[in-house]
Parts: C-alpha cells; sequence; structure tokens
C-alpha cells in the first residue's frame, strides 16, 4: 500500500518530503521560538514540513497549529 501511495504522487500536485534531521531541528526550532503559540511535538513537524516545502498554504484543523503556521508566513485553510 505504502508504494501504491508514494507512486501516486508523482505527477499530482502533491509533494513528498522525506523527515530528515534538518527537518527536525526546524521543527525543535519552532518548538523554542514560537512561545506565543505553544505546539506540540507533531504539530511542529507538520508546520516544518510545510515549510521546508515552501507551501503558501497548509491545511489545520487545530487552532494551535493554525497561529503557528500564520505565525510562520503560511496561510492555512480552512481560513
Amino acid at each position: 500500500m505504502h508504494r501504491t501511495i508514494v507512486e501516486s504522487l508523482d505527477g499530482s500536485p502533491y509533494q513528498r518530503v522525506e523527515l530528515t534531521r534538518e527537518l527536525h531541528r526546524r521543527a525543535e526550532h519552532l518548538l523554542l521560538t514560537l512561545t506565543k503559540t505553544p505546539l506540540r511535538a507533531a504539530d511542529a513537524l507538520h508546520l516544518a514540513l510545510a515549510f521546508s516545502a515552501r507551501a503558501p498554504s497548509m491545511a489545520a484543523f487545530d487552532v494551535r497549529l493554525a497561529a503557528a503556521a500564520r505565525a510562520v508566513g503560511i496561510g492555512v485553510y480552512p481560513g
């Protein structure tokens, strides 16, 4: 199933982003610096992935994640 999902990304508007050491460090940086918008670890990873993919926007249904995304300049859907 994993292979099917990954192969279906080819030619789609979605982008696969690897969880690297640098990405984990970026997530840690977000956890430490977004003090007005405290994040959970998984939310920090989600935001770091969007940031590293240079996503102009992301889906977020969590109030804290949405606020953190806006704080770093990423648009949020739903508005």
